[in-house]
């Protein structure tokens, strides 16, 4: 048969996984890890061919429950795409390794395009941003959420980096300013967890200010204190 499907896994989503053999309404499933598991045959459900694929944006899948949004970032993850579309939403997963994909070329690439008309990338909600608020002549906001160690303080950069790159001004060293505050921001509110050597202990609100022209012209950052108890003790094989 080797049909792909969901079935209820043990965490409370649905799995993907292969039928072996149906009998009794019972279905018997080869899962990803190779294991084999039984469901209820009324509970097995075939699998959408967008899901079989993968998808560069999430809200294309025909299956929406939780084990597809899963499946699908740990398929694209498995081929070094960390970035998933929801649509104007960036899902990224921390590879702890670098990807070759934040070069000049690539924001270069980036820069004008429409969100969704080139793959999923960090660069294209910076982008996005920088576009809106010079459009709409109003504030942006970009919320960049994530367990410890999950890159947040990586993907700032990288923003920043992709908005000071694109409208610079050669006789200001501002952008230059701004990108090596974080280092010296990093070296007071940095401490070792146990999933991460370098992970903020602090909450940030960076604000940049651009001039009429577009231009980057100053930024301030609000830091505020992420975990208070970690001033006074810590967990083992951790620092505060």
């Amino acid at each position: 048969m080797s049909q792909m499907v969901w079935f209820p896994g043990p965490k409370g989503y649905q799995l993907p996984g292969k039928i072996s053999s149906e009998s009794g309404g019972t279905t018997s499933i080869v899962g990803e890890d190779g294991d084999s598991h039984s469901a209820p045959t009324a509970d097995v459900k075939p699998m959408g061919q967008t899901s079989i694929a993968g998808v560069e944006d999430m809200t294309q899948l025909q299956d929406l429950h939780e084990g597809a949004l899963l499946y699908n970032i740990d398929k694209r993850f498995k081929t070094e795409k960390i970035y998933t579309f929801t649509g104007n939403i960036l899902v990224a997963v921390n590879p702890y390794q670098v990807y070759q994909i934040y070069e000049m070329e690539m924001v270069r690439k980036y820069k004008g395009s429409v969100i969704g008309s080139l793959p999923p990338h960090i660069f294209a909600i910076a982008n996005e941003v920088y576009t809106c608020m010079s459009s709409k002549q109003a504030d942006q906001c970009v919320v960049i959420s994530g367990e410890s160690g999950a890159g947040k303080t990586e993907s700032v950069k990288l923003i920043m980096k992709f908005i000071a790159a694109t409208n610079k001004d050669k006789s200001s060293t501002v952008s230059e300013q701004i990108l090596e505050a974080s280092p010296v921001l990093e070296a007071f509110g940095n401490a070792k967890t146990v999933r991460n050597n370098n992970s903020s202990r602090f909450g940030k609100y960076l604000e940049i200010q651009f001039g009429a022209s577009g231009g980057i012209e100053g930024a301030m950052t609000f830091e505020y204190l992420l975990e208070r108890s970690r001033v006074v003790q810590q967990a083992h094989s951790e620092r505060n």
